[in-house]
């Protein structure tokens, strides 16, 4: 068979998918409950071209005396990009290599936890939760069978490259009982290492992004590389429009009020 071109994609998250400390101790209420998990992706067919913007910036970083002594990279022998960690200086200067980066299209998914779906949708089960929002990033994404789709997933406690195959395998599915002609969807995934994949700082920092924008009403981050989501899904909101898109972007005030009481 003729060699397929291939689509790039690159999943990481934000926040968790847990409810329940050990000995099942629920955590809505306490300061360790984490009120979203969010996920999203890049897709993009030219690799290469994001994982040398992304290291040759790192480089250049590395090499200039104005930031090699900040904290965030002298405390690492291997520092690599990663929105949380990073002062901000470095958050402002790859922001704005971000605005200027093109060749991907990014998707995130905004899983809201409430107690009740967790429980009657999700079987209680972290793991089920967290790879319907997998399903959801993924849905209607996997849509040319004249490329093979190479999906690379942050590694995270609990992320498999079985249960993420599962998810995959479960979107495909889905799509293709509502299309007259099936698909045949060829793909490999696995999962990776974010200090080892540079691509995956473009989707840390998208998702961190737009984290303080839902949970610290902190937009300017997520205003500024506003034009670079392509789609955001609300997915558990009661809003009559969950979906955002570049004619109806997302806006924190906008939507349906965010909780963190597990309702």
């Amino acid at each position: 068979m003729e060699k397929l071109p291939k689509k790039y994609i690159f999943i990481d998250e934000s926040g968790d998918a847990a409810f329940y400390a050990k000995g099942k101790k629920l955590l809505i209420g306490t300061d360790g409950f984490k009120p979203l998990l969010v996920l999203g992706m890049i897709m993009c067919d030219d690799k290469k071209h994001l994982h040398q913007a992304v290291t040759n910036f790192q480089n250049q970083l590395l090499n200039d005396a104005l930031y090699n002594t900040l904290p965030c990279i002298t405390k690492s022998n291997q520092w690599f990009l990663h929105a949380r960690n990073d002062q901000l200086e470095v958050r402002a200067k790859f922001i704005e290599l971000l605005r200027n980066i093109t060749g991907f299209e990014s998707y995130h998914v905004i899983g809201r936890k409430k107690l009740n779906t967790f429980q009657s949708k999700h079987n209680s089960n972290e793991n089920e939760f967290y790879f319907d929002l997998v399903y959801h990033l993924l849905k209607d994404r996997l849509n040319n069978e004249n490329y093979f789709y190479q999906i690379f997933l942050a590694a995270r406690n609990g992320n498999t490259a079985n249960l993420l195959k599962a998810a995959i395998d479960k979107a495909i599915a889905k799509d293709n009982h509502k299309r007259e002609n099936k698909l045949n969807i060829k793909f490999d995934c696995r999962i990776v290492q974010t200090n080892q994949t540079p691509e995956m700082s473009i989707v840390d920092y998208l998702l961190w992004s737009l984290q303080r924008h839902l949970l610290s009403d902190e937009a300017r981050y997520y205003k500024a590389l506003e034009n670079k989501y392509n789609l955001i899904i609300d997915l558990y909101s009661t809003a009559d429009n969950n979906y955002y898109t570049a004619q109806n972007r997302f806006n924190k005030n906008e939507a349906a009020e965010f909780r963190n009481d597990g309702k």
